[in-house]
């Protein structure tokens, strides 16, 4: 059966990577398409057995693979972000996890009839939500960008806080009978910020040392990141199992508010190893549900408690966390219609449930199957209601605002007249040079990859709605028209037309070539160099398009700003008549 064992390896990360895509092509969360795919190989068609394919060694590697997860989390953890929101968080991983891990204790008590112990336990591991699923529903959703970075910090920041409760109720299960329960609970929360804190912050300050005096190549770096993430949570965890959590978390979040080293590189790395070990981890975990305990949850008991989760856990622990706030009623309303888990929760309850069946805890088995009913419950109700929930209480922002791939002369000279009429713009490019001097100009640039996921969770959390991709790569353009497409609508991407006819794939994409066809990125530099100028005129009932065109004889209409700033952008196969009053933004030969 080694043949079998080789194939069933390698669906893996192939079930799961196809599972990636088939939910951005269809456009619903990943969880669901990677939960519905290990359930499929692993219990329905029992192909994939990761406990026999991977022995003693499953609990090491999923614990290792959520390691890398919430380091990635902690990297996008900016402290500006949460500017003015610090006490709110607080709250909600102090206040709201202890409410929600009491109410969900005795729903399992009174609702799923658990021993009172297993509940316990499953009400600490459903207190995390967690950033594999949090963020992507932000994404799609598209809120304002206070709930979201209140979102973004509580599903990332209350992973460890989770997962050290969970450590705490699993330790006091096992050590029935002993007489010094609050002993053992002191040891283990004081351990966990000891060993979590020390170790997250050294490993950061490592690896900032290592950079900083160059002593690895750079291409050794982001594997030495990889490597150092490893020993900081294997460390802690050998100190206080599960606190390596907080390790990597806290070593993210260090290395992401640090002004010392550039971690560029590392971040995008860390970005796509990510997408490759949570498509991995949730189809093995999904593999190992047995189907006979997943059917036999499915009743009335089921249905009450996950309506007991949605409607009452979570909106009572947010309204509590958030009494007195600045937050205004909508958005403590949509917070509390907001509370996805995700992978973390899978992990914890998979971990646990092996060590307690281990251990003749007999109901423990039950602890993977109700979990996972929770994450694909919660997942599906906030990702198809979250949007209509946002839109019904205007959290959503008017998405005016314009992304423009390629920060090179002529796109800054065009983006500073967009600006200067009041129009939210941001640059971004790979050349720090041209987003240095996009900042000078007083234009808000990044400093990154168009298609990186750091800069699309950037600019979905402001009020962005349109791409501009107007770089000199044919490549790069379309990439990111067909990625951002997915997120504004094919309406609101542009990109210029490509030199090589073979690589225009609007006709596949009913894409909108950016000036019309014909004019590429090479053409609107040529023309600058030889002297055209870029104009923004205001038309006038004494001078109106008509006059405008006679006028300048030679000139590539960009853009129609009206009145009341509304742009509209000149492509084909889009024709537009601009009127009295708009302003004409033109490149003008002379």
């Amino acid at each position: 059966m080694v043949g079998h064992d080789f194939l069933a390896l390698t669906s893996i990360p192939v079930i799961g990577i196809a599972s990636q895509w088939l939910s951005w092509r269809v456009r619903i969360p990943a969880i669901i398409t990677l939960l519905i795919s290990g359930i499929l190989i692993g219990p329905v068609l029992g192909f994939l057995d990761p406990d026999h394919l991977l022995g003693n060694l499953i609990s090491p590697i999923v614990s290792l693979m959520v390691a890398v997860i919430l380091f990635e989390g902690g990297l996008s953890l900016k402290l500006s972000d949460i500017h003015g929101h610090a006490k709110i968080l607080r709250n909600l991983i102090s206040i709201g996890v202890m409410v929600s891990w009491v109410l969900t204790s005795l729903l399992g008590i009174y609702v799923l009839e658990l021993d009172i112990q297993l509940s316990i336990l499953l009400g600490a591991v459903l207190v995390v939500t967690g950033p594999t699923v949090i963020i992507p529903l932000l994404r799609h959703i598209r809120l304002q960008r206070t709930i979201s970075s209140i979102l973004r910090w509580e599903g990332i920041v209350i992973d460890p806080v989770g997962a050290t409760l969970s450590v705490l109720v699993f330790e006091i299960i096992l050590a029935r009978g002993s007489q010094d329960a609050l002993g053992l609970a002191l040891v283990v929360i004081v351990t966990t910020l000891f060993a979590g804190l020390i170790l997250g912050f050294l490993g950061s300050f490592v690896l900032i040392s290592i950079i900083k005096r160059h002593w690895v190549p750079e291409f050794l770096q982001e594997s030495v990141s990889l490597m150092l993430v490893f020993i900081v949570y294997t460390l802690s965890h050998m100190i206080q199992p599960e606190s390596g959590l907080l390790a990597v978390t806290i070593m993210g979040i260090v290395l992401a508010n640090q002004k010392i080293v550039t971690i560029k590189h590392i971040v995008i790395f860390k970005e796509n190893l990510t997408v490759l070990l949570l498509s991995a981890l949730f189809v093995i975990l999904a593999a190992r549900i047995e189907m006979q305990e997943l059917l036999a949850i499915l009743d009335i008991k089921s249905f009450f408690f996950m309506a007991g989760m949605i409607l009452v856990v979570r909106p009572l622990s947010v309204w509590l966390s958030t009494m007195r706030s600045h937050l205004s009623y909508r958005d403590r309303f949509f917070l509390c219609l907001m509370a996805p888990r995700g992978i973390i929760a899978a992990a914890i309850a998979s971990i646990f449930a092996l060590r307690l069946t281990e251990v003749g805890f007999e109901e423990a088995s039950r602890l993977v199957p109700i979990t996972f009913l929770v994450i694909i419950a919660t997942v599906s109700f906030y990702g198809l209601l979250g949007r209509t929930f946002a839109s019904l209480l205007k959290l959503q922002p008017q998405q005016k605002g314009i992304l423009i791939a390629g920060g090179h002369s002529w796109a800054r000279q065009f983006a500073k007249i967009l600006t200067s009429y009041g129009i939210y713009v941001i640059v971004v490019d790979t050349n720090k040079e041209n987003t240095l001097i996009a900042n000078q100009d007083g234009i808000k640039s990044i400093h990154g990859s168009i298609l990186s996921k750091k800069v699309s969770e950037e600019v979905t959390l402001g009020n962005v709605g349109y791409l501009l991709a107007m770089t000199a790569s044919d490549e790069t353009n379309i990439l990111s028209f067909i990625e951002y497409a997915n997120i504004f609508g094919y309406s609101y991407v542009y990109r210029l037309f490509s030199k090589d006819k073979t690589k225009d794939l609007s006709r596949y994409q009913h894409g909108r070539i950016l000036f019309g066809k014909g004019i590429t990125h090479t053409y609107i530099s040529t023309l600058m160099m030889a002297g055209s100028k870029m104009k923004a005129v205001l038309l006038t009932e004494e001078f109106d398009y008509q006059k405008y065109k006679k006028k300048y004889h030679k000139f590539i209409p960009l853009c129609v700003i009206s009145e009341k700033n509304k742009i509209q952008f000149f492509s084909y196969p889009t024709k537009i008549e601009p009127g009295v009053n708009d302003v004409l933004v033109s490149i003008i030969s002379p």
